[in-house]
């Protein structure tokens, strides 16, 4: 689709008749659209956008969903159609609707805060991950690391010990790969410590032992 105008006279023209509290909320979804720009992203749906915008105080999903989100609608399709986006959600989102749907379903908020941790991480990694593949050119950090090695002989940096974690906190990550959890939401786990539900891959390889790890170093702490 041709671009027929900037984002930035966009938000200037929504923006000149708009109230107060409606400039900051066109500014929030503004720049959100632009951060999803800067970082190659070309998700510029209603889910994806109204979640971010929610976590600043900004237009919830239903808000841009409705009648008067019609402003925030228009200055979301005229970022897609700048970053030859969509604002059609991708199936490769339909994980993190599940994932939410069941973080959502968590009523333990210290539970619910470690898991969202857990699953920002995750969602960081892929991103992270989806862009290295885009990449023709990579740079390649040489520097040794910060943190010893277990050995000469291996290129696995010693983890830490966590000391810092409540007892609700061990409490919480150990509810959050139990047995009894996982077979609630449908979930089942392999020897290589992913997370399943039914033949999709929810957590990779190392998710329920790196739990384990941190669970182990900081009771022997």
């Amino acid at each position: 689709m041709t671009v027929t105008i900037h984002p930035e006279e966009l938000i200037a023209q929504l923006s000149e008749s708009a109230s107060t509290r409606k400039k900051r909320s066109l500014e929030i979804i503004h720049n959100i659209c632009k951060e999803q720009y800067g970082r190659g992203s070309k998700d510029f749906s209603i889910p994806t956008i109204g979640r971010l915008s929610a976590e600043e105080k900004g237009p919830s999903i239903q808000t841009i969903r409705n009648k008067e989100g019609g402003d925030y609608k228009a200055l979301m399709q005229c970022w897609a159609n700048y970053a030859n986006g969509t604002t059609k959600k991708t199936k490769a989102k339909q994980e993190n609707t599940t994932l939410d749907e069941m973080l959502a379903g968590i009523s333990d908020p210290t539970i619910r805060a470690l898991v969202g941790v857990v699953l920002a991480e995750n969602r960081k990694l892929k991103s992270e991950n989806s862009l290295l593949k885009q990449q023709t050119k990579l740079t390649i950090d040489m520097r040794p690391p910060a943190r010893p090695l277990l050995n000469a002989n291996e290129n696995t940096e010693a983890l830490p010990q966590i000391s810092s974690l409540l007892p609700s906190e061990i409490t919480a990550l150990e509810n959050a790969i139990s047995v009894e959890f996982l077979k609630d939401w449908g979930f089942t786990t392999d020897d290589q410590g992913r997370i399943k539900y039914k033949s999709r891959t929810m957590y990779k390889a190392g998710y329920v032992t790196a739990i384990k790890k941190i669970l182990s170093s900081n009771l022997k702490g």
